[in-house]
């Protein structure tokens, strides 16, 4: 998960996905946090009840001040993701609701999963009675579902990246989350693929917004090293860093951490025009995937991205 620009709560599931309505008054709601986690409030929800899952909330939520300052537990529609504070509001919401999908066009699926493209203008994501609590319309959402194991037509949501519209920074993530029910399936890796399979659709070069937060390192040091592994291998170990940039869409800068935190910097000199190239022996590559436990492959397939 990445910090900056919060977009969508970190702490837990707390928005709607609808189309937007008329705006009802705004309401009362706890500050939101600093981006510094060494003064950020401590968590205040304890279990959050999204469909069969319970799970532990990890961060803080500015959910509205009528809620308390300490929410015991916190039902979330797993339909539309309206949340609520008794069990009861859930069940006569659920017998009313009829959301089934995310809105936005779907944009990948394999069968078992998809990946909805959500435009933060046409589609508000709003908190409790419609209220807008952070502006999206400068940003768009990717939303991972899980197809329901019994009824194909409903799907949950499990996970998600936010990224600008157009981003000054070359920022092709701001925000990333996947549920901890879901977690170690693979899902953060895939909308990290998919990100930067939508730089390279883009033709642009890119890169998540920092600082990364300690679970945004793990997946993204993860995935730069095996793509850029891949890469060289490919290459058969001999190829400049520009090359690498260009056929990956990882930021040079980006490239060069992770080729010096594999001690793979070293191996690099300098060319007459002045770009860097990189020299390794197919067997000092397979040493270092050894070494770092580096697995190769991938979770997202490009072939069934729609990109119209």
């Amino acid at each position: 998960m990445t910090r900056g620009k919060r977009v969508l709560s970190s702490g837990s599931s707390d928005i709607s996905l609808t189309k937007e309505k008329n705006e009802e008054p705004k309401i009362k709601r706890a500050l939101t946090p600093p981006s510094d986690p060494s003064v950020a409030p401590p968590v205040n929800v304890d279990t959050v009840i999204y469909g069969s899952y319970e799970m532990k909330a990890w961060y803080y939520s500015p959910y509205p001040l009528d809620f308390g300052t300490f929410i015991d537990r916190l039902y979330i529609c797993d339909n539309c993701l309206r949340y609520m504070q008794r069990e009861a509001q859930l069940i006569n919401h659920k017998a009313e609701c009829k959301a089934r999908k995310p809105p936005g066009r779907s944009i990948y699926s394999n069968g078992t999963i998809k990946v909805y493209e959500i435009d933060g203008h046409e589609h508000k994501l709003f908190l409790d009675v419609k209220t807008l609590y952070f502006d999206t319309d400068g940003f768009k959402f990717y939303v991972l579902t899980e197809r329901h194991p019994k009824y194909k037509s409903i799907e949950y949501m499990v996970g998600y990246f936010s990224k600008e519209k157009l981003s000054y920074d070359g920022y092709n993530l701001a925000c990333i989350m996947t549920l901890p029910s879901h977690q170690r399936k693979g899902y953060g890796r895939l909308l990290i693929e998919l990100s930067y399979e939508i730089s390279k659709h883009e033709g642009k070069i890119g890169s998540p917004e920092k600082p990364l937060s300690p679970l945004g390192s793990l997946g993204y040091n993860s995935y730069w090293g095996s793509t850029l592994m891949t890469t060289l291998l490919h290459f058969r170990g001999d190829v400049t860093i520009e090359e690498i940039v260009n056929k990956t869409s990882i930021h040079e800068e980006d490239v060069f951490d992770t080729l010096s935190r594999l001690n793979l910097l070293c191996y690099r000199k300098t060319l007459e025009d002045g770009r860097q190239n990189v020299c390794i022996t197919e067997d000092m590559l397979q040493e270092t995937l050894v070494k770092f436990n580096i697995k190769l492959g991938r979770q997202l397939d490009p072939k069934l991205i729609r990109w119209k």
